[in-house]
């Protein structure tokens, strides 16, 4: 799976960065933070809710 992210500018996209992800190693877990890291968690709106989909992921990261 190649993730991508893009913004639109000027009426053109921008490619901003990409990641190569195998799909086995993809869990159940927020799919953002296993692409972005930690940084995902900026501008996320479950951030410290009930709703928070972060896991075992979300655990490990702030652990290292």
């Amino acid at each position: 799976m190649i993730y991508t992210k893009a913004t639109v500018e000027n009426g053109q996209i921008k490619f901003k960065n990409a990641k190569i992800i195998n799909q086995n190693n993809l869990t159940s877990d927020c799919w953002m933070l296993q692409f972005e890291g930690l940084k995902a968690c900026e501008t996320c709106e479950f951030k410290d809710t009930k709703e928070c989909g972060g896991g075992e992921t979300l655990k490990q990261l702030k652990k290292s």
